[in-house]
């Protein structure tokens, strides 16, 4: 994962060994709520995390040659499905930078809604996110 590169404005999410990058992983609590995704035959596909607060909240990340394959869909229900088993959840919720539409459009496929916008901070200074939420 440390190596993967993403192509054109996708590269933001490319996982470097930069100062800035370094320091805003490790912002992030890193427990038992962190997950490797492998397919069937042992393969890396991706990672989530789960932010256990007052709301559920997760992040997803894909190998870079998996995404716009039309995969995201079946990778996301696999992953909300656990997410639902495993925390009981009944509702789920989701930060996305506002310029990733392909994720948008995933999102709103399995009728995540939106909530609000935002400007939060990233290794690249504040940017526009959007809130969205989904009632397993």
């Amino acid at each position: 994962m440390l190596t993967w590169k993403y192509e054109g404005i996708y590269s933001f999410f490319d996982n470097d060994f930069s100062e800035g990058k370094i320091n805003y992983v490790k912002s992030f609590p890193m427990d038992d709520n962190v997950y490797a995704i492998y397919d069937d035959k042992n393969e890396l596909v991706g990672n989530c995390a789960f932010y256990l607060n007052d709301k559920v909240s997760f992040s997803i990340q894909m190998r870079p040659s998996l995404t716009s394959k039309g995969m995201g869909k079946e990778f996301l229900q696999a992953i909300l499905e656990f997410a639902k088993e495993r925390y009981n959840l009944k509702n789920i919720e989701l930060s996305v930078l506002k310029f990733n539409e392909r994720a948008i459009r995933l999102y709103k496929s399995l009728d995540f809604k939106f909530i609000n916008e935002f400007i939060g901070k990233t290794v690249k200074g504040e940017m526009e996110f959007i809130t969205m939420s989904k009632e397993l």
